[in-house]
């Protein structure tokens, strides 16, 4: 009889229950599907939707002025409800490193508990069976009427499986003798391979991107000089672009011949063209896209320069069915931060509002308006107290600029996951059991069953060691299930 202290002392703990509860849940498949649906669809946003450059998203000021600027003039409304949740910054936002953080703990338990099953199969389970057991499955034969000992009829099995590459390993009783074969044990680490270059690949991923950086909105007007920021002392200035089309219209190559300064000193001068990037101390410029450019002049009250450069106009708007590019930028004056905004005439069209050969000049402080004003070109305007003077057109390229230190990690992590897979796919575990019994005046019978994972459920394996023991031991034909 049980006392009521044993009972209680029996029963889990609270701490238990909810730790053994995590696991499960943890464990779950269907976790892992939901979060790999989850990680690809925040990475898919990640690739459609602006994302912030990493330099601006650390200073929240600078990141309030680019969302209300620059994300505005692509998403409109949804602007606010996308800045909050973080998705102009996604692969940094807490929805991603949650997702996988649990993907990987969810690959690290399942592995945790396929181990007893593989390492069953590493050590090798039972090879006395119960004859039932020889028929629990279609996968058998049956050799009756051998005209040999049941231990003849043994060491020829035994032979034969391990001419086909299995380790056997043996038993016997008083009448019969048992072998159990398998092969291609070890590659069944194959899948721990898979998990751990999927762990690696996620945190590699996750790391590259706070230790990293990936600029896909880096933009450079002909005859001007940006700086790259995050921490590189590099500069990219853009010699000359050129870009060239087929008879039919479509794009046949554009290329930027490029010159980059490390500390204000020319460290490497190349041409960039598609899928031919330049590569820098690990950072890579890929050419990415193009457009127009405006250079512009701005002077103060005292007819001294603030500005002076070429300004990409790497936006556009529709408004009313007409299509505008327009740039941005901004000028620290000693008594305010102001906010340009340029914006071109319509293209591909006649232009009611911004005729051709005029520019735009939006002038704003703090997100209001202060003066809004068209400059022709070569005439100056004053607008907002400071004179804007449209001096030409010319055009900008668009690179795409990143670092990853963790990119030697990706390529690990990749071959590690082709090696698993290779692994499990093309050298299947297999398991063979034979069981010799005696029949009585020298003869015997076997009995064989195999066994291989799901997908690998085929009778061929089972066909070819029956037709090598028949052809050995001279039998007449067999019984048997499934494919004999």
């Amino acid at each position: 009889m049980i006392s009521k202290y044993d009972k209680k002392k029996k029963a889990p703990g609270l701490f238990k229950t909810v730790v053994d509860w995590l696991w499960r849940q943890l464990s779950s498949v269907r976790l892992a599907v939901i979060l790999i649906l989850v990680i690809t669809g925040l990475s898919l946003l990640g690739a459609l939707l602006i994302q912030v450059p990493s330099e601006i998203a650390k200073d929240p000021q600078a990141y309030s002025n680019w969302v209300d600027t620059v994300a505005r003039s692509k998403v409109g409304a949804w602007t606010p409800f996308l800045s909050a949740l973080r998705l102009f910054n996604v692969f940094s936002s807490i929805w991603f490193i949650i997702a996988c953080t649990l993907l990987v703990l969810n690959i690290f338990i399942c592995s945790v508990n396929r181990w007893s099953g593989i390492s069953l199969s590493l050590r090798g389970g039972l090879v006395k069976q119960n004859e039932n057991f020889y028929f629990n499955d279609n996968n058998y034969a049956e050799l009756k009427d051998i005209q040999a000992p049941v231990a003849e009829a043994a060491m020829i099995s035994e032979k034969i499986l391990r001419g086909r590459g299995y380790r056997t390993r043996t038993e016997s009783d008083e009448n019969n003798i048992y072998i159990a074969a398998d092969k291609n044990r070890y590659y069944r680490l194959g899948t721990y391979f898979s998990h751990f270059s999927l762990i690696l690949f996620v945190l590699a991923f996750v790391a590259g991107s706070y230790l990293g950086f990936r600029d896909v909105n880096f933009t450079v007007p002909v005859g001007s000089i940006c700086e790259i920021g995050h921490d590189t002392t590099l500069s990219l200035k853009l010699v000359s672009f050129v870009d060239e089309y087929y008879d039919n219209g479509s794009p046949k190559d554009y290329r930027s011949e490029v010159v980059l300064y490390e500390n204000s000193q020319p460290v490497k001068q190349a041409i960039i063209q598609v899928n031919h990037p330049m590569v820098y101390k690990g950072i890579r410029f890929y050419q990415s896209y193009f457009g127009p450019a405006t250079k512009m002049q701005v002077r103060d009250e005292n007819g001294q320069d603030v500005f002076n450069d070429n300004v990409p106009m790497d936006s556009s708007f529709d408004l009313e069915g007409v299509r505008r590019y327009e740039g941005f930028f901004e000028l620290q004056l000693p008594e305010a931060s102001l906010n340009i905004r340029l914006i071109g005439s319509a293209v591909n069209a006649e232009d009611p509002m911004i005729p051709a050969g005029n520019i735009a000049v939006d002038v704003s402080q703090n997100s209001k308006q202060i003066d809004f004003k068209l400059v022709e070109l070569g005439t100056p305007e004053v607008v907002g107290g400071l004179e804007f003077t449209f001096l030409e057109e010319s055009k900008f390229s668009g690179f795409q600029v990143s670092r990853d230190p963790m990119n030697i990690f990706i390529w690990i992590a990749s071959i590690l996951f082709v090696i698993g897979i290779c692994a499990v796919l093309y050298f299947p575990y297999r398991q063979v059991w034979v069981l010799s019994h005696p029949l009585g005046q020298g003869s015997s019978r076997l009995v064989i069953r195999t066994r291989a994972p799901r997908g690998f459920r085929d009778t061929s394996e089972l066909n070819i060691l029956v037709n090598k023991i028949e052809k050995e031991l001279q039998t007449p034909p067999i019984k048997g299930g499934k494919g004999r």
